[in-house]
């Protein structure tokens, strides 16, 4: 009997010793790299003048009149643009339309109106910041048509909303 129990407890302690000769374990790291928080700036509002009843005035996004924003963040990174346009500016209760077309805004990595890429600002867009500055220069224009309003100072906010995409 004492035969059986020993061999009994040996084959028990070889089976300990095996399971756990078998357990093994490894370790990787974690990492992440946080990139430059992305700003924006208001820079120039958008400046359609003097306008008269029955004279459409239109600014384009390359015009000097045309408004501007300047985004800064992580060089080459992609950003959405998300334009909140007015369907009015106003002057206490009148109103004057204002419409932006398919290419009433635009955008450039180059602090320059001219060669600019242009887009409807009424979608979102996907973009790059500037490779190596992290810099984007965004411009919008629109259009206004005075019918029978007052003479007035109309003015409305143009809000462009930015984000990273993560890629």
């Amino acid at each position: 009997m004492k035969k059986v129990l020993a061999g009994s407890m040996m084959v028990l302690a070889l089976a300990t010793v095996a399971n756990q000769a078998q357990a093994q374990s490894a370790q990787i790291g974690a990492r992440a790299t946080v990139q430059q928080a992305l700003t924006i700036t208001a820079v120039d509002s958008l400046l359609f003048g003097a306008t008269f009843p029955g004279t459409t005035r239109t600014v384009l996004p390359t015009d000097a009149a045309s408004g501007s924003f300047t985004l800064a963040g992580a060089a080459n990174a992609e950003v959405t643009l998300t334009f909140t346009l007015p369907a009015n500016l106003v002057d206490g209760a009148n109103n004057l339309p204002v419409t932006f077309g398919p290419t009433s805004a635009g955008f450039n990595t180059l602090n320059a109106r001219a060669g600019q890429a242009l887009i409807n600002p009424s979608a979102v867009q996907t973009t790059r910041l500037h490779a190596g500055t992290g810099n984007l220069y965004v411009f919008i224009g629109g259009s206004v048509s005075p019918v029978a309003q007052p003479a007035g100072n109309y003015t409305a906010a143009i809000t462009l909303a930015t984000a990273y995409t993560g890629n």
